[in-house]
């Protein structure tokens, strides 16, 4: 008896670690690109001027908020899909994709609109530099149609990513970003006979690669015939049941993920406050933030989709198993993380090209508390991210997150940033604190179990809403 479970033990290991290399490496190195883009715009945009990394940054607030929305709808899709995935329910999974590309599409056309319509008014919420604000006037109404078609690609990826297709969302990440960076530095730069256009050519780029970006995944269902695309009528012929359910648990998603986007842009406006040196420095750290969670992003992307597929199987005894040993891992990434960031603020002071400046003083100090985010905030992901998620307990992961940056860092902010008037480092600080609140709540609720809703039982039981 002994020999079997022991042997079970090592075979449960052996499949769990070639589940999380097989999930987590695409994820890693999708993610890789992804914020490499971020990083190598800066780069290009930066040799424009301190005015242009600003009103870049400030631009992509906007986008931040938008994001936002995406990511919380495709994230709720996602947490139904892989389930649905898991127990090999077709039907329900073209019916939560359906509703989904509905609320994606119908939200990029009306911010594409906004953005043709009104930016100087969304840029004035975030700096009055007059040449600032001129320069994200223009980066906006370039990036416009980017948007609309965001609410396209973005459902497509989590489509294949609840599919476990994740090397295909990784092969189109990095064929867009090869082709960004090409387009970008030709229109940035005017290469090969091609006009300079400055920061305008870095955002018609980007509308360029989301439109390549479709086209690739487009292709893919119709030359692969997936089943998951077989039929119009099977997607966007959902009622009122599944909407229903649907929104129930994704709308408290959307609204977490839209009220931390707009957390975290109420700190720009401080920081925007703080003067053009300390807006330009921010701008620079919100990139490096999302290098340094390239990691904890992947494994955090695994555990969902691993997770979700074996609760649509029914495996509960080993989702549990599961989790724990991805909370491990969490751990470990937290402290190799950590050492990377402290160990490159020095070179990204140079790549920037702002060692010995304002701004690079307090991109050095910002790092610094970096650093000690980052190592507590994979052990909060995994669970906000990833298990919680993909249990589909977005009732208690929104309170996680939005009590930690509204009743947690806001105040934090307001008081040091606008009262107190402290260096932008004090500010930045909030992001530690906020981590600090949720590690005991996300810990209470993974031991207590509540945390695992059967959402693939909805298909089943049409009528009723999994609490």
């Amino acid at each position: 008896m002994t020999t079997t479970n022991t042997y079970n033990a090592q075979k449960e290991q052996k499949e769990f670690f070639s589940l999380l290399f097989k999930t987590v490496f695409p994820l890693l190195i999708q993610a890789v690109f992804m914020q490499s883009i971020n990083f190598i715009d800066q780069i290009m945009v930066s040799s424009l001027g301190t005015a242009s990394v600003a009103a870049v940054g400030a631009s992509n607030k906007l986008l931040s908020i938008y994001n936002s929305f995406l990511y919380g709808s495709c994230s709720g899709c996602a947490m139904f899909m892989q389930q649905y995935w898991g127990k090999k329910d077709i039907k329900g999974f073209q019916r939560i994709l359906g509703i989904t590309l509905t609320a994606t599409v119908a939200m990029g056309s009306f911010v594409t609109v906004l953005v043709l319509s009104c930016p100087g008014t969304l840029m004035s919420l975030f700096n009055d530099d007059i040449e600032v604000h001129a320069l994200g006037i223009r980066y906006m109404r370039a990036v416009a149609p980017a948007y609309f078609l965001m609410g396209l690609t973005f459902p497509l990826n989590y489509v294949l990513r609840s599919m476990n297709k994740v090397k295909i969302t990784m092969t189109c990440t990095c064929i867009s970003v090869v082709l960004k960076c090409f387009i970008n530095y030709i229109l940035i730069f005017g290469m090969f006979d091609f006009p300079q256009l400055g920061i305008s050519g870095a955002a018609i780029g980007t509308s360029i690669t989301r439109l390549i970006e479709f086209i690739f995944l487009l292709s893919y269902f119709v030359i692969t015939k997936s089943e998951v695309f077989c039929g119009f009528r099977n997607i966007f012929g959902y009622g009122m049941d599944y909407v229903k359910v649907f929104f129930f648990k994704a709308i408290p998603l959307v609204g977490n993920e839209m009220m931390w986007s707009l957390g975290t842009t109420v700190y720009f406006i401080v920081y925007g406050r703080a003067g053009t040196d300390a807006l330009a420095a921010m701008s620079i750290m919100q990139t490096l933030q999302m290098l340094s969670k390239i990691v904890s992003g992947g494994f955090c992307g695994a555990s969902s989709i691993v997770i979700g597929n074996e609760i649509g199987k029914g495996n509960i005894d080993m989702v549990n198993r599961f989790c724990k040993r991805f909370h491990k891992c969490a751990f470990i990434v937290g402290i190799i993380s950590s050492i990377f960031v402290l160990m490159a603020i020095k070179p990204m002071l140079i790549v920037y090209n702002i060692d010995g400046t304002q701004v690079g003083i307090y991109v050095s100090q910002c790092m610094a508390v970096l650093a000690v985010y980052i190592f507590l905030n994979p052990q909060n992901s995994i669970n906000v991210e990833g298990i919680f998620r993909s249990g589909g307990d977005v009732a208690y992961l929104t309170i996680m997150d939005m009590g930690s940056i509204w009743l947690i860092g806001m105040p934090w902010t307001i008081v040091t940033g606008i009262f107190l008037e402290l260096d932008v480092v004090y500010i930045y600080c909030a992001y530690i604190v906020l981590e600090i609140y949720k590690l005991p709540l996300g810990y209470l609720r993974f031991k207590s179990g509540k945390w695992l809703h059967k959402l693939h039982e909805i298909g089943a039981q049409r009528e009723t809403i999994v609490a």
